[in-house]
């Protein structure tokens, strides 16, 4: 893994270092914005969200790339006054990565509980589907299955639809009826 995580580093730096501008030389900044780039990276990979436990973990992991490391205040003040140009940088790397160019996205995903005791699981026609699984933002193992938003590459982020297989196709004749929640005045199945 450290062999793989070096790897990466100096990736990042490269990119960083060849894309970002040149700042003009300060005395008391001591690394460059490519290497502070390159540590929010690592920080992210390493997957420790406190700057105090990540500047540890990297004076031991990777204190052979980065001989000099912020404190945890500097490095606190480097992240927000680069916020944009990580941002920027973000894109970049999407860009050239394997999946760039793809139409469509994959944006997250979110559980779908199909039940919760082991009888359900054992007797469900979803067995052969579904499975077991943990969800991070819920703190709880659920079985079920994800679904997983996807949008096409050219449209903004703001309409994304969800999108979810269907577990028997439609018919070229047939069309989804969608009902609205009824209201206390309205009948119970008013199409959209």
């Amino acid at each position: 893994m450290h062999a793989d995580l070096d790897l990466l580093c100096i990736s990042v730096y490269c990119t960083a270092d060849d894309l970002l501008p040149q700042r003009p030389g300060n005395a008391r900044r001591r690394l460059s914005d490519a290497e502070i780039v390159t540590l929010l990276v690592a920080q992210v990979l390493m997957g420790i969200p406190s700057d105090r436990r990540f500047l540890r973990a990297a004076r031991r992991q990777l204190g052979h790339l980065f001989p000099y490391l912020p404190s945890q205040d500097a490095l606190h003040k480097r992240r927000a006054r680069l916020a944009e140009t990580i941002e920027w940088l973000v894109g970049v790397f999407a860009s050239q990565s394997p999946g760039g160019s793809d139409d469509l996205l994959l944006l997250d995903s979110s559980p779908v509980e199909c039940g919760r005791s082991l009888e359900t699981a054992r007797r469900s026609q979803l067995a052969e589907v579904a499975g077991y699984g943990y969800s991070r933002s819920h703190s709880r193992w659920f079985w079920g299955m994800r679904l997983h938003p996807l949008r096409p590459h050219h449209q903004p982020t703001t309409r994304t639809r969800r999108a979810a297989t269907l577990a028997r196709p439609l018919q070229p004749t047939q069309t989804p009826q969608l009902t609205r929640r009824p209201t206390p005045n309205q009948p119970r199945s008013q199409p959209l």
